[in-house]
């Protein structure tokens, strides 16, 4: 989805209006807190101090707050959501979430460039919350590899998209495809003559033609490579020092969140190749994507 100037002016407008509101409850503990504890449904006030390490004095004031916005209303001893309460709460689990991706994997994101990955994805960049990288060590440099294989063992479809290719890579792909797996693969010019290269040995044509795999080109360079099955995702990211995607670090989840996220930046990706078929293996790629002028 690419966003106009006028579409990123009103949305930018509207967060303005929004942003004191959500300063607010970010800004004291006991507001968010509250409003957490009501996103289960209606509590009575006694519940809320019980569940709450602070002063009832403080929990009254922020409860009083809370209906000044017209977040909070309370019927007698009862305290519920409003409609902009319950609204107002998922932007702020979003918003918790967001940071604590950002925070909990700042070292990851710091080092390596984001540029790969589309604006909207960003967006969504809570679903890494519960995700954890792996790094290869002088000790164990093929850790991340392992991981890869481990994960490929429970899983029947694979997704990926390679803007670098290493024989490791293919030698996955046709140990996969052998055992009955399915994949789709979105491999750039720089990438795809590698694995033509690399994969002489597997029949590809056989795979493309029985529809256990899919191979799609993106004429544009990318920084990113990553893989997504029925059980994980996985990323890898150009290093900010200029390093290949095939570097010493990946981020990798299981949720059902992120496996959506990944399926969807997978689908924006394959949305802008060029699909191949078993007759069009090994041909020059200007025939298959123009290229660029």
């Amino acid at each position: 989805m690419k966003f106009k100037h006028d579409e990123l002016s009103s949305s930018y407008e509207y967060d303005l209006q929004d942003l004191a509101e959500i300063k607010f409850l970010t800004g004291s503990r006991v507001r968010s807190r509250i409003i957490f504890s009501l996103m289960d449904g209606e509590k009575s006030i006694s519940d809320i101090r019980g569940s709450m390490m602070a002063p009832d004095s403080t929990i009254t004031h922020s409860l009083m707050e809370l209906e000044s916005k017209r977040v909070v209303e309370r019927s007698q001893d009862a305290c519920r959501l409003t409609s902009k309460g319950k609204l107002m709460g998922a932007i702020l689990s979003r918003f918790i979430a967001s940071m604590d991706a950002v925070r909990l994997h700042r070292d990851f994101w710091n080092e390596h460039s984001i540029v790969g990955i589309p604006m909207e994805f960003l967006m969504r960049i809570n679903v890494f919350r519960d995700a954890y990288t792996v790094e290869a060590t002088l000790s164990n440099l093929e850790e991340p590899y392992a991981t890869y294989l481990e994960m490929l063992d429970n899983s029947t479809h694979l997704r990926s998209m390679l803007s670098i290719c290493l024989p490791r890579h293919t030698d996955a792909i046709g140990s996969f495809l052998e055992s009955g797996g399915a994949a789709e693969l979105i491999l750039t010019h720089e990438s795809y003559p590698v694995f033509i290269r690399e994969s002489a040995g597997m029949n590809i044509k056989e795979a493309m033609d029985s529809g256990l795999l899919r191979i799609g080109i993106l004429e544009e360079k990318q920084e990113i490579s990553y893989m997504v099955s029925d059980t994980f995702f996985s990323m890898s990211l150009m290093r900010e020092d200029g390093h290949d995607p095939a570097g010493t670090r990946v981020i990798i989840g299981h949720a059902d969140e992120l496996l959506r996220w990944g399926n969807d930046l997978f689908d924006y990706h394959w949305g802008l190749s060029a699909a191949l078929d078993s007759e069009m293996l090994g041909v020059n790629l200007d025939e298959v994507v123009p290229a660029e002028e």
